[in-house]
């Protein structure tokens, strides 16, 4: 997960999730995740947003 760490990682997020009301981030384990938002996401994680999927 892009969140937490001592350094800002460079995060990209996918636009393509900006069409959910509702997107499910890593918490730090691979049964750990979090509810959040598109722009909630954008905000703690620092990120970019980028068309990535086809």
């Amino acid at each position: 997960a892009p969140v937490g760490h001592p350094e800002q990682l460079p995060t990209i997020v996918d636009i393509s999730l900006s069409q959910y009301d509702q997107v499910w981030a890593a918490a730090g384990h691979p049964h750990y995740v979090f509810p959040t938002t598109y722009d909630e996401l954008l905000r703690i994680t620092g990120g970019h947003a980028a068309e990535i999927s086809v």
